[in-house]
C-alpha cells in the first residue's frame, strides 16, 4: 500500500471525526455523568451533527469532505465553549484539537483528491 498525500489526509479526517466522535460520547456518558433527563437531549445535539457525513467520509467522497469542513468548525467553536468554563477546560481543548485535525484533513483531502481526479479525468481524455 502506497502512502500518498489523498490517503495521509483522508486518515487526518477520520481521527480528527471519530475523536470527535469517542469524545464527545465518553465525556458525557462517563466522565461528566450528564443527568439521566438531559443525555439524550446531549447526545442528540452533539453528536447528531456528526452522523450525516459518516457514510461519506467512510467512502471517501470529496464533496463531502468538502462539507464537513463547515462542521468541524461548528465543533472547533464548541470546543472554545467548552474551554472557557475552568472544570471544561481539558475537554474544550480536546474537542479544539479534534476538530482542528478534522477540518485540516478534510481541506487537505479535498484539495489532493479533487486534484487526482482531475488528473485521472484529463489522462482519461
Amino acid at each position: 500500500m502506497q502512502l500518498n498525500s489523498v490517503t495521509i489526509s483522508h486518515w487526518i479526517a477520520l481521527t480528527g471525526y471519530f475523536g470527535l466522535v469517542i469524545g464527545i460520547y465518553v465525556w458525557h456518558m462517563w466522565i461528566k455523568q450528564t443527568p439521566d433527563h438531559a443525555i439524550s437531549i446531549m447526545l442528540i445535539v452533539q453528536l447528531g451533527p456528526l452522523m450525516f457525513p459518516l457514510r461519506g467520509l467512510l467512502a471517501g467522497k470529496i464533496y463531502t469532505h468538502a462539507w464537513s469542513m463547515y462542521l468541524a468548525i461548528f465543533y472547533f467553536v464548541v470546543g472554545v465553549w467548552y474551554a472557557g468554563a475552568d472544570e471544561d477546560m481539558g475537554y474544550g481543548m480536546y474537542i479544539i484539537a479534534c476538530s482542528m485535525l478534522f477540518f485540516a484533513g478534510t481541506l487537505f483531502y479535498t484539495r489532493y483528491a479533487s486534484r487526482q481526479s482531475a488528473g485521472q479525468s484529463g489522462a482519461d481524455s
